[in-house]
């Protein structure tokens, strides 16, 4: 064990020597764009929408162009609220460790039954029937035919 450190320190202490020798330098320009990420989010079709994150509005697509949104890398995701007019809201994520491209399909609000998930709406309370649901009640069976008498 002891060996295995004093190998270490060696192999430690050379490699001290050698970045002395030859320093890496970074430009600062590309550090700058390293550290942004590009978020790019368009709709098909495209239409003309307001993106949200949260209550913040971070922008309109424009169209036929999409929204490019330039967070801080590994910021955290960003839960997005798109919505477009005659179209159904959309949420969805888009992370920031890389850049990326969203693209959000709308759905328009005559076709929402043909969405996963889709519940039939519930009729307004003033217009229920007054037996809660209940199915009809069922026919009362007619009597059966008197046997004939016996000779």
């Amino acid at each position: 064990m002891l060996l295995a450190v004093l190998g270490l320190a060696a192999a430690v202490g050379l490699g001290a020597e050698d970045a002395d020798k030859n320093p890496v330098v970074e430009e600062p320009s590309s550090k700058r764009t390293e550290d942004k990420v590009t978020i790019t989010v368009q709709t098909v079709p495209p239409r003309k929408a307001v993106v949200k994150w949260g209550s913040k509005t971070l922008g309109v697509i424009p169209v036929p162009r999409p929204l490019v949104v330039v967070r801080p890398r590994d910021s955290g995701p960003l839960d997005l609220v798109v919505r477009a007019a005659g179209f159904l809201p959309v949420h969805t994520r888009a992370y920031t460790f890389s850049d990326s491209r969203v693209a959000i399909k709308l759905t328009p609000l005559s076709e929402k039954n043909t969405l996963f998930g889709y519940r039939q709406e519930v009729p307004p309370e003033g217009t229920a029937s007054p037996d809660g649901g209940a199915p009809p009640p069922a026919p009362a069976p007619s009597p059966a035919p008197a046997p004939a008498p016996q000779r």
